[in-house]
């Protein structure tokens, strides 16, 4: 495995994954709504609108797609081969953009958006406690390690085998 350039990967999707769902916050806030907590999605509900919901989709989605071909082609140029190899560089590089969202857009920017949502500007659920103990630390520490980064894992060893 090529550590530098897992790192270097890792760290270049982090930022951009932070970037392109923080502007695409700034241009659909209402729509972000509906992956916050219950009592802040129930509050924002009469305002969203589901054209805003789809053009989240459409900024989110194909983001995903774009990290894992890169990852599978990165991978392949770094030399790394084999399922496993391959696997583990996947789940290492999208390990490091869920921890910088944990960090970035959990930790840090939930206390300066409350305001943005309409609707949901006093929910309890703003409250850093709330926030953590309700949305972050179980998507984090729960989806994100033992769902979303296997998945990209093998993603990313598919499209390194195909690639190989």
């Amino acid at each position: 495995m090529n550590w530098p350039r897992i790192i270097l990967d890792g760290l270049s999707m982090s930022l951009l994954f932070n970037t392109v769902v923080g502007l695409g916050f700034l241009l659909v806030p209402q729509a972000y709504s509906t992956m916050f907590p219950k009592e802040i999605r129930e509050a924002a509900a009469p305002y969203v609108d589901q054209k805003d919901v789809r053009t989240m989709k459409l900024i989110i989605y194909p983001l995903y797609l774009m990290m894992f071909i890169y990852w599978g082609i990165s991978a392949h140029f770094a030399g790394i081969d084999g399922f496993w190899y391959l696997f583990r560089t996947g789940y290492a590089e999208m390990t490091m953009v869920s921890i910088s969202d944990f960090l970035i857009l959990d930790v840090w920017l939930p206390g300066k958006i409350r305001h943005m949502i309409k609707g949901a500007e006093h929910c309890k659920a703003w409250e850093r406690k709330e926030w953590l103990l309700k949305l972050a630390i179980p998507e984090h520490y729960i989806m994100w390690t033992f769902l979303v980064c296997p998945i990209a894992g093998l993603i990313t060893a598919g499209i390194g085998m195909l690639i190989g």
